[in-house]
């Protein structure tokens, strides 16, 4: 079973290119349900005692677990994804002629509610940058950096892992456009703002660095660059002015990002090539959330709302 599982992460990694969080993911769900087995068969188990009753009370098992540090059972989000890792699992079994379509077919599947994306209102944000450029002192590299982050991750809808991974060599200055790889490593092409790029520039002048090719935008140590945990940090600090209701997790601003681009009218396959959303139906969401702010907007406004 071991080997089976280390052949498909290494499979999904090198030909699937799958992130190191998915391949994280699958690797923990697939050894829970290894676990499963062989509590189950008191043996190792393999591709060739696998059954649908065995996968259906594993399902039913991993169903009624607490989720980490709660008491509370985990939700449809975590079961699904237990379960798309497993049957993803099985159809690699299923081309190499190890199972069949019907043991695939046999798991149950999990629809989870989808949450509309948390957006920052663009009023308010807008201002909070505009103050935070003039107020910020050049001599205060952190402030200039979480300016800078949020100017990159506003104004050109990047996730905060793509913001990271982004090298000098990358980046045309001249044209301001951008050549980021995201999910799958799948590369795009975004355009960078004005206030994006001097605020960047006038971070490196703070620093004192000379920018390389081979340089991440926002270094960290010598050359590596900074630790997405640590920029989340500085990101949520810098939008908690906003209020204690308001959305401060680093990928609000990506949301924010094509909210608003929707609301000033920017066509939906626009959008999604901006975002690199593989399927239009994941950009969808967006429009959900407009007709949200509309409809809100609507109702304090018109005298027969």
């Amino acid at each position: 079973m071991d080997r089976w599982i280390t052949e498909f992460l290494e499979y999904l990694g090198t030909q699937r290119r799958a992130a190191p969080a998915t391949l994280r993911a699958y690797r923990d769900d697939l050894n829970r349900f290894a676990v499963f087995a062989r509590s189950r068969l008191r043996a190792e188990p393999g591709p060739d005692v696998f059954t649908p009753e065995l996968l259906a009370a594993f399902a039913a098992s991993r169903s009624l677990q607490k989720a980490t540090g709660t008491n509370r059972p985990i939700s449809a989000r975590t079961l699904g994804r237990s379960l798309a890792a497993l049957r993803s699992f099985l159809r690699y079994l299923e081309r190499r002629g190890k199972t069949t379509g019907a043991l695939r077919g046999s798991l149950p599947r999990v629809s989870a509610p989808q949450p509309l994306p948390a957006a920052i209102g663009e009023l308010p944000l807008n201002e909070l940058m505009d103050r935070a450029a003039a107020s910020v002192k050049d001599g205060d590299v952190r402030a200039l950096r979480a300016l800078a982050a949020a100017e990159w991750l506003y104004g050109s809808g990047l996730r905060l892992s793509e913001l990271t991974g982004l090298t000098w060599g990358r980046f045309d200055t001249h044209r301001r456009l951008a050549r980021v790889l995201g999910k799958g490593s799948k590369e795009r092409v975004v355009p960078v703002g004005q206030r994006a790029a001097a605020t960047l520039a006038r971070y490196w002048k703070a620093i004192g660095r000379t920018p390389e090719p081979s340089l991440p935008l926002l270094p960290g140590r010598g050359r590596l660059p900074i630790s997405a945990r640590t920029l989340e940090r500085d990101i949520r600090t810098f939008l908690c002015v906003l209020g204690p209701n308001a959305a401060t997790h680093p990928h609000a601003l990506r949301h924010s990002f094509a909210t608003h681009l929707l609301d000033r009218g920017a066509n939906l396959r626009a959008v999604q090539e901006l975002l690199g959303h593989t399927s239009l139906g994941t950009t969808q969401i967006y429009t959900h959330v407009t007709r949200k702010r509309l409809k809100k907007a609507y109702a304090l406004a018109h005298p027969r709302a």
